[in-house]
């Protein structure tokens, strides 16, 4: 598996650590020379990925409260993206990698046009 892909523009790699830095699939910009890039293969999928994925942390962060508050019974008065964040990250980091590996392997990168 690839963890790195060139540039379109000026061929320096572009790392899996890189593509997690993007804060989404639409902002991509090359770390080096700054050109705004796109991915046309797998893009979509992803996002109907994420679509799918985002009721399910929403349920394990519920259901997460819910068995801790038996035991820790502040945590009703904690909001819910604080106990995701806390405790349910590492899950949510190990999706992002995910992505990033299937983009690499399986994704088109390309220069985005500028728009006139």
């Amino acid at each position: 598996m690839r963890t790195s892909v060139p540039c379109p523009n000026c061929q320096k790699a572009i790392t899996l650590d890189d593509f997690e830095d993007f804060s989404s699939p639409f902002t991509m910009k090359c770390p080096y020379c700054k050109t705004k890039l796109k991915e046309t293969k797998v893009t979509p999928f992803l996002l109907i990925g994420l679509i799918a994925i985002i009721p399910l942390f929403i349920y394990l962060t519920e259901t997460l409260i819910t068995l801790l508050s038996g035991i820790i019974p502040v945590i009703d008065k904690i909001p819910s993206i604080i106990v995701f964040i806390g405790l349910l990250y590492p899950l949510y980091a190990i999706y992002e990698r995910i992505n990033g590996l299937i983009m690499f392997n399986k994704g088109n990168l390309q220069l985005k046009k500028r728009q006139s």
